[in-house]
C-alpha cells in the first residue's frame, strides 16, 4: 500500500511538472493562432477524413484547451474571491482576531492585485485584457506554485 501512495505521489508530481511546461507552450500558441491565423499548423487544416493525425492532433488540441479553461476557472474564482477573503480577515490585519496563514493572506492580496490590474485593463483595452487573462489562466500551475 505504501509503495502505491509512493508511485501515485511520483506519477501525480510528473503529470504537475509537465503540465507547468506544456500548459504556458499551449497558451503562447494558441494566443498566438487566435490573433494570427495565418501561422495555424497546416495539419489543423487537413480535412479529418483522409488520415488519422489530423484527429489525434484535434483531441491534443481539445484536451489542452479544457485544462485550459479549467484553469480560467480556478483563476477566476480565486480572483473573485480575494476581495471576500480580504474583507473577512481585516481584523487579523490589524492584530485582533484568530491566527492566520500570512502566506494566504499574501496569496489573496496577490489575487486582488490581479484582479484591479486585469478590471483596469480591461476598461482600457478588452482585447489586452483578455490576451493577460488568458496568459495568466496558461501560466496558472506555474504561478500559483510561486504565490503559495
Amino acid at each position: 500500500m505504501a509503495e502505491e501512495s509512493v508511485l501515485g505521489a511520483i506519477r501525480q508530481s510528473l503529470v504537475r511538472r509537465w503540465l507547468e511546461v506544456l500548459l504556458p507552450a499551449y497558451t503562447l500558441g494558441l494566443l498566438t493562432v487566435v490573433f494570427r491565423p495565418e501561422y495555424m499548423p497546416s495539419i489543423l487544416g487537413v480535412r479529418p477524413g483522409e488520415s488519422m493525425l489530423p484527429w489525434v492532433v484535434w483531441s491534443i488540441v481539445g484536451a489542452m484547451t479544457g485544462i485550459l479553461i479549467l484553469w480560467a476557472l480556478i483563476v477566476t474564482f480565486f480572483l473573485l474571491y480575494s476581495p471576500f477573503y480580504l474583507v473577512g480577515r481585516i481584523p487579523v490585519l490589524f492584530g485582533r482576531g484568530a491566527w492566520v496563514d500570512h502566506r494566504e493572506v499574501q496569496f489573496y492580496a496577490c489575487c486582488f492585485m490581479l484582479l484591479i490590474l486585469l478590471a483596469g485593463l480591461m476598461l482600457w483595452d478588452p482585447r489586452k485584457a483578455f490576451i493577460a487573462f488568458t496568459a495568466v489562466s496558461g501560466c496558472g500551475p506555474v504561478f500559483w506554485r510561486y504565490l503559495v
